[in-house]
C-alpha cells in the first residue's frame, strides 16, 4: 500500500511539473510602439480624427498642449492595432503645432504623432492706443504703434519698450511689416537705450500682456553726452553735490540692462555709483564729469574732493582698484591722478581728499573725472561724491633760498631766511 502511495505521489508531482513548465503568457511579439499616421493635420474649426497604435508593451501618452485631446491616455500590449482618438479645438489664433508623444511605460521605446492647426485670423484693425500705459485698451488684432527706449535688450531680440507712462515687453521685431502671426526676432541696428518706434499686436502671454508680431517703423540711436559740452566755471570753484547737481555729465561705459542708471544723484547721498542691483553684482563702468574750471588766473591750485567709499566693497584695496580720479585739459588726454592718501581708513567714512596739486595746468581750462567700475561677482560697492573744490593752496611753499634738501618740519626753520 504504502508502494502504492509512493507511486501515486511521484506521478502527480510529475504531472505537475510538466504543466507548470508548460505554460507561456501570451506572445505579442517583439517589443514594439509604432503610430499611423504620424501628422495629423486640421482646420481652424478644429475637430476629432483617429490614428492607429500598434503596441505590443505597456504603453502611455505624453501631451503638454491643452488645445489637444487624446483618448485613451495609456493601454496594454496587444497584437492587435489599437485605434486612438485625438481631439482638437477650435483656434482663433495663428497656426499652431503640437506634439503628442506615445511611449512605451518605462520610456524605452517612443512614437510622435504631429498635429498642425489651420489659424483663423480675422480682419486686422487699427488702434488709437499712443502709450504703453494705453495697451490695456488694445483688443486681439488691433494693430498700434508705440514709441519709446529699447532696455533689457536680448539676444533673441526680445526687450521692454520703455516710455513716460511705463513698459511692456516686446517679443522682438520683424525690419517690415509681415502678416499677422509672424514673430520678430533680433535686428541688427535696434541697441540697447536707441529710441524706437515700433507696430505691434498685444497678445496676453501667462496673464502677461507683450507687443508680439511688431515691425520697426523707425530708430534713433543712442549717444553718450559729450563732456565738452559741460559749462566752464571760474576759479576758485565750489561743487557742493549735496545741494544740486552741479552740471555733471555722465557717460555709461559698461551699463547692464538691469539699471535705470549707475551714477545717481540725490540730496542725501550726493552723486553715487554703484554696480549692485537686487543684491546682484554686475560689471559695471561709468564715468562722472565735472562742470571746466577756467585756471587762467588761478594762483596755486589745488583740487580736493569729499567722498565716501561704502562699506559694500570687499576691502579697501578693492575699492582703490575700481574708484579713480581723472584730469585733463580742455579737449585733451586724460591723465589718472595719483590720490592714495585720499582713502579713510576704513570704508563708510566721509573723508576729504588730500590736496591734489595742479600747477601743471595753469593758465588752462580743466576738467575732472570720477569713475566707478565694478565687476561680476567682486562685491560691487557704493562710492559717494559729496564735494569738489578747486582753489588756492594755503598752505607755505619752499622758499626760493633753499637749496632743496632741507628738514622744513625740522623744529627751528625760519621760514624768513
Amino acid at each position: 500500500m504504502k508502494s502504492h502511495l509512493l507511486t501515486l505521489t511521484a506521478a502527480v508531482l510529475a504531472t505537475f511539473a510538466f504543466t507548470s513548465c508548460g505554460e507561456k503568457g501570451p506572445d505579442y511579439g517583439d517589443p514594439a510602439v509604432k503610430v499611423s499616421p504620424g501628422e495629423l493635420s486640421f482646420e481652424s474649426t478644429g475637430g476629432s480624427q483617429t490614428v492607429q497604435l500598434t503596441a505590443t508593451v505597456d504603453w502611455t501618452v505624453e501631451n503638454s498642449s491643452s488645445w489637444v485631446t487624446v483618448v485613451p491616455m495609456q493601454g496594454d500590449p496587444s497584437k492587435e492595432v489599437q485605434t486612438v482618438n485625438v481631439t482638437v479645438e477650435a483656434n482663433d489664433d495663428v497656426e499652431r503645432t503640437a506634439t503628442v508623444t506615445f511611449k512605451q511605460v518605462d520610456g524605452t521605446l517612443t512614437a510622435k504623432l504631429t498635429i498642425n492647426q489651420k489659424a483663423n485670423i480675422p480682419d486686422i484693425q487699427d488702434s488709437d492706443v499712443k502709450t504703453v500705459s494705453d495697451n490695456v485698451n488694445a483688443y486681439k488684432y488691433q494693430r498700434f504703434r508705440l514709441s519709446g527706449v529699447v532696455k533689457s535688450l536680448k539676444k533673441d531680440g526680445s526687450f521692454n519698450l520703455v516710455d513716460e507712462t511705463g513698459s511692456i515687453p516686446v517679443a522682438g521685431l520683424n525690419a517690415s511689416e509681415q502678416p499677422y502671426g509672424t514673430d520678430g526676432g533680433a535686428l541688427d541696428n535696434v541697441k540697447e537705450r536707441y529710441t524706437v518706434t515700433v507696430v505691434g499686436y498685444r497678445v496676453d502671454d501667462g496673464g502677461k500682456a507683450q507687443l508680439k508680431y511688431a515691425f520697426l517703423e523707425k530708430v534713433t540711436e543712442y549717444s553718450e553726452p559729450d563732456p565738452n559740452t559741460a559749462a566752464t566755471k571760474s576759479f576758485p570753484y565750489t561743487a557742493d553735490y549735496k545741494t544740486a547737481e552741479n552740471g555733471v555729465i555722465v557717460n555709461n561705459q559698461v551699463f547692464p540692462y538691469a539699471f535705470d542708471a549707475l551714477w545717481s544723484w540725490s540730496a542725501n547721498t550726493g552723486w553715487q555709483a554703484s554696480g549692485n542691483k537686487n543684491d546682484v553684482d554686475y560689471t559695471t563702468e561709468a564715468t562722472l564729469y565735472t562742470e571746466k574750471v577756467d585756471l587762467k588766473n588761478a594762483e596755486k591750485p589745488i583740487l580736493v574732493f569729499e567722498h565716501i567709499v561704502g562699506r559694500t566693497f570687499v576691502d579697501m584695496d578693492v575699492a582703490k582698484e575700481q574708484t579713480s580720479v581723472w584730469v585733463r585739459k580742455e579737449g585733451g588726454e586724460w591723465n589718472k591722478l595719483a590720490i592714495t592718501f585720499s582713502y579713510p581708513d576704513e570704508l563708510g567714512e566721509q573723508t576729504v581728499s588730500e590736496d591734489i596739486k595742479l600747477d601743471a595746468y595753469l593758465g588752462s581750462v580743466v576738467q575732472f573725472a570720477f569713475k566707478y567700475t565694478s565687476e561680476e561677482g567682486k562685491s560691487a560697492g557704493i562710492w559717494q561724491i559729496l564735494k569738489v573744490e578747486v582753489k588756492k593752496n594755503e598752505e607755505p611753499t619752499q622758499p626760493d633760498n633753499s637749496t632743496g634738501t632741507e628738514d622744513y618740519d625740522k623744529p627751528g626753520w625760519d621760514w624768513n631766511k
